[in-house]
């Protein structure tokens, strides 16, 4: 099961989660490297704003079918009004928690999870379940948050949170999977075959410090803002911005950690 909590920290997080690009280019990265076939029946599993299903959506055509899942009903509704926007009828949303679904044997050609499947209490135990679903051919494939994220200006932002108020922990359950050993681990748990596990790196511009706040706000880095009294959060903005601005820092780094595991036909 998925925590309360991090259904109330997405849907504050909500106005500012699907401005961020880089939702966006990990979403459709994932799908790109499958090359998934035309007519093909898709599971995202944790899809949040659609970052990952949408593109799924374009790939499979007209013929096939997508359906994401997620537990926070703000995130759901945004990736419905974009796949209304898209005019792409072949795909669904659907507010639930992916720890209590089922589905017949066979009956899918890809599970996909990109930034989701941390949160899951029993990861090993849902992986394994999600195995049976696929069909001869078939690929689950996770997508996790590496070591490096946001830097430095995550770095920055804990160190500054942690001064103000040292209760507020920078702990996060996607600290459980961020290693290709973490990830190749898992899959051994699952009872699966070797995986394909690979790491790639990606730089987010930033126009100005200030484009640094919106992804506090839109992460889950917004839970410890919320946690702040007003005071403090506003010298926490001043100290994180300035320091941004006295390294003249003009990107994020973030990388990202793929891992395929692949049914034989």
């Amino acid at each position: 099961m998925v925590s309360p909590d991090v259904v109330s920290t997405y849907t504050s997080a909500a106005d500012h989660f699907d401005n961020l690009p880089f939702w966006h280019h990990f979403g459709r990265r994932t799908v790109e490297r499958l090359h998934l076939a035309r007519g093909a029946r898709v599971l995202d599993l944790c899809c949040g704003a659609g970052a990952s299903a949408i593109p799924a959506g374009e790939a499979v055509g007209p013929e096939g079918r997508v359906t994401g899942i997620d537990i926070t009903p703000a995130l759901v509704d945004i990736a419905r009004c974009k796949a209304t926007a898209r005019g792409l009828s072949n795909v669904d949303f659907t507010v639930g928690d992916v720890s209590g679904l089922d589905y017949p044997p066979g009956s899918v050609d890809a599970v996909i999870s990109v930034f989701g499947w941390f949160f899951l209490d029993d990861m090993a135990g849902m992986l394994a379940r999600a195995w049976t679903w696929l069909r001869p051919g078939g690929v689950i494939a996770l997508t996790t948050w590496g070591t490096r994220v946001l830097a430095p200006g995550e770095d920055l932002f804990w160190e500054t949170v942690e001064a103000e108020d040292p209760t507020i922990s920078p702990a996060s359950p996607s600290d459980r999977l961020k290693t290709p050993a973490d990830l190749a681990a898992l899959v051994a748990d699952a009872g699966l075959p070797t995986p394909a596990i690979d790491v790639e790196s990606w730089q987010m511009p930033l126009e100005r410090p200030e484009d640094f706040w919106p992804v506090v706000l839109g992460t889950s880095n917004r839970g410890a803002i919320e946690a702040l009294t007003p005071a403090a959060r506003e010298r926490v903005y001043a100290k994180v911005i300035g320091e941004l601005r006295t390294r003249r820092i003009r990107a994020l780094d973030l990388e990202a950690v793929f891992t395929e595991i692949r049914l034989n036909s």
